[in-house]
C-alpha cells in the first residue's frame, strides 16, 4: 500500500504516514528473518555437502575391520610393553643378584614362569635364581671380587691405591680440580 491508496480510504495523512511507517517496520523484520534463515539454509546445503565428501571418502572401506584392526594393535602394544616392563625389571633383578652376565643367566631361565606383579616385582624368579646359584654358582659373583681400579701408568711398580684423585684426572686430560 502507498500513501495515496491510505488517504483514499479517508485516513487522515497523519494517520496514514504512521501506519506506513509500522508496515515498514513490520516489513524490514520479516525481510531480515527471511535473510537469516537463507543464510542458515545456506550453511546447513554446505555442511551437508562438505560431509557428503567426506563420507564418499570412506565408501568402500570396512568401518568394523579398521576398528578390530586398531584393537588388535592395541592389545600387541600393551603386550609388548608387558614383556619390556618383565625383562627390564629381570635384568634389575639379575644385576642386583650379582649375575656376572645378565644375558647367560636370563638364557638359562624358564620365562614361562615368570610374571610381573602390580608392585612390580617378579614371581617365580627367586626358586629359579637359587636353583641356578646351587647348580652353576660361577655364573654369579661372590663378595670376594675384586674392585675396580685406575691405571693411570704412572707407575707401574706400586700399588695403585696411591693414586689420588688429581692424578686420575690428569690421566684423562681433565684439571685437577673439578
Amino acid at each position: 500500500m502507498e500513501l495515496k491508496d491510505l488517504t483514499a480510504l479517508g485516513i487522515t495523512e497523519e494517520q496514514a504516514n504512521k501506519v506506513l511507517e509500522q508496515h515498514t517496520a513490520e516489513l524490514t523484520a520479516e525481510q531480515q528473518k527471511y535473510t537469516d534463515l537463507n543464510a542458515e539454509l545456506e550453511t546447513a546445503k554446505g555442511t551437508i555437502s562438505e560431509l557428503t565428501d567426506k563420507v564418499k571418502a570412506f565408501d568402500g572401506e570396512d568401518i568394523e575391520g579398521l576398528n578390530k584392526a586398531a584393537s588388535d594393535w592395541e592389545s600387541k602394544y600393551n603386550a609388548d610393553i608387558a614383556a619390556l616392563k618383565l625383562d627390564k625389571a629381570l635384568e634389575l633383578s639379575l644385576a642386583g643378584a650379582k649375575a656376572r652376565d645378565v644375558d647367560i643367566v636370563k638364557s638359562q631361565l624358564d620365562s614361562s614362569l615368570l610374571k610381573l606383579d602390580d608392585d612390580g616385582k617378579i614371581t617365580g624368579l627367586t626358586e629359579q635364581l637359587d636353583k641356578l646359584k646351587a647348580d652353576k654358582a660361577f655364573l654369579f659373583a661372590d663378595g670376594d671380587e675384586p674392585t675396580a681400579r685406575i691405571d693411570t701408568g704412572l707407575d707401574h711398580g706400586s700399588a695403585t691405591e696411591t693414586t689420588s684423585d688429581a692424578q686420575a684426572r690428569a690421566v684423562m686430560g681433565l684439571p685437577a680440580t673439578k
